[in-house]
C-alpha cells in the first residue's frame, strides 16, 4: 500500500468555484509554491467548459480543488480524490465553510480512484504520481483512464528532473516515463505545456471511441 502519510501531503493535482462570496481560493502561500507553481495559470490552461466535471487525483487538503471548482462553476464538479481520509476531511470543512458546493470528496485506494466509468471530462495530477510505488503507477494510471469520457484528458504535472527544487530528488519519473506511463494505459500524448520551471506539465487524451 501506499505511504499514507506521504500521500497526505500530495499537492493537489487532477481535475474538478463558484459565487462572488467565495474566498479567494488563491491566496499567497509563506512556502512560496504559488510563485513557482502557477496554479491560475496552470487552471486556465486546462480550458475548462463551464458544468464540467473534473477528477483531482490525489488531492490533499485541495491545493487545485478549489481553484479547479471555480473553473467548471456551479453547474461543474469537481471529484477530490485521495486515500488520506484526514487530507479529504480537511477538505470537506473547507468547503462547507466556504459554502463551495461543487466538490465531491472520493477515498480511494492506492491503485482505484472509486470513480465511476466514463465519468468525468478531465482528470489531472499533480506532485503525485513520484510518491506512488513504481509498480502501482500503471494500475493507478488505468483506472484514471477508465474513469474519463472518451474524449476526456488527463494531465499530469511532476517534477522535472533537473528541477531546482530539492525534494523528492531519488523519486523523480523521467518524463520519457510518464509519457510510456499514459500509454500503456491508452492515452495519447496531446499537448505540452513548458513555462513551470520546475515541473513537466502534459496533457493525455483518451480515444473519442
Amino acid at each position: 500500500m501506499l505511504d499514507t502519510r506521504r500521500m497526505s501531503l500530495w499537492a493537489g493535482g487532477l481535475l474538478v468555484l463558484v459565487s462572488v462570496a467565495w474566498p479567494c481560493a488563491a491566496a499567497k502561500r509563506s512556502d512560496g509554491r504559488d510563485q513557482w507553481q502557477q496554479p491560475e495559470r496552470v487552471v486556465a490552461d486546462l480550458h475548462l467548459a463551464d458544468g464540467s466535471v473534473v477528477a483531482d487525483i490525489g488531492a490533499g487538503r485541495g491545493y487545485f480543488t478549489f481553484r479547479l471548482a471555480r473553473a467548471v462553476g456551479p453547474k461543474g464538479k469537481v471529484c477530490a480524490t485521495d486515500i488520506s481520509d484526514k487530507a479529504l476531511k480537511a477538505l470537506a470543512d473547507k468547503a462547507k465553510k466556504d459554502k463551495v458546493e461543487n466538490i465531491e470528496t472520493v477515498l480511494s485506494d492506492a491503485t482505484e480512484t472509486k470513480l465511476k466509468p466514463d465519468s468525468v471530462d478531465a482528470a489531472m495530477i499533480c506532485l503525485v504520481l513520484h510518491h506512488v510505488p513504481k509498480e502501482q503507477r500503471l494500475p493507478l494510471t488505468k483506472d484514471v483512464a477508465r474513469a474519463l469520457k472518451p474524449g476526456g484528458y488527463y494531465y499530469i504535472v511532476d517534477w522535472r528532473m533537473d528541477a531546482k527544487i530539492k525534494h523528492d530528488l531519488n523519486n523523480r519519473i523521467p518524463k520519457a516515463d510518464l509519457v510510456q506511463l499514459a500509454a500503456d494505459a491508452g492515452l495519447t500524448l496531446d499537448a505540452e505545456f513548458h513555462y513551470l520551471e520546475n515541473q513537466v506539465f502534459l496533457r493525455f487524451r483518451k480515444p473519442a471511441q
